[in-house]
């Protein structure tokens, strides 16, 4: 899994998304992806729900279990209903998943009517994943990642932010070359 497009928007609204779920969607297709396969992973922002389903409805989707596990943990605080909820969302079997969400019954009451208000589980847990998208990925930590690269230039002009961006997307494609040149030459001088 990797990112392969960002956009720089006015805010999280519907417009915002629309715009960039459709020009994704025209993108993939010219390049013969069409959606087959595909899955966006990310938070439950209603306005990116409504997009996918109204502009792309074959596409997969996702919700990205880090941002659940923060909303769950303030819902149901406690080191075991944390441990459970991980156990949920990453269970690959249906036995696995009923056994954490029985656990979770017993622990607190209405964690289970909160798992069950969040749609379907093909969206939040392993054990439904469509296993046609070849993917068992339910996080999106390197966009957190990314975003906490790029630091106090996320309040600067859009400019200033794109510089940023570049200047650090640069800097790791330098370092990743150097470091692939340096062992393929390596490799080459023990196989001769």
């Amino acid at each position: 899994m990797f990112p392969i497009a960002w956009a720089i928007g006015s805010g999280e609204d519907e417009d915002t998304w629309k715009f960039f779920i459709w020009n994704l969607k025209c993108v993939l297709q010219q390049g013969k992806r069409g959606e087959n396969g595909l899955c966006i992973i990310s938070d439950r922002h209603k306005s990116i729900d409504k997009a996918c389903r109204d502009l792309w409805p074959g596409v997969g989707r996702r919700y990205c279990t880090k941002h659940l596990s923060v909303n769950f943990k303030k819902a149901f605080p406690g080191p075991k209903m944390f441990q459970l909820f991980w156990l949920a969302s990453g269970a690959y079997n249906d036995f696995t998943f009923k056994k954490a969400m029985d656990q979770i019954d017993k622990h607190k009451a209405g964690a289970r009517v909160w798992l069950a208000n969040l749609g379907d589980q093909d969206r939040w847990s392993k054990h439904k994943f469509n296993p046609s998208l070849k993917c068992d990925v339910n996080k999106t930590n390197f966009v957190e990642s990314f975003n906490a690269t790029l630091g106090i230039d996320r309040c600067r002009p859009v400019l200033t932010l794109l510089e940023g961006i570049i200047s650090f997307q640069l800097k790791e494609l330098t370092i990743a070359y150097s470091s692939v040149t340096l062992e393929h030459f390596s490799l080459m001088v023990k196989l001769s």
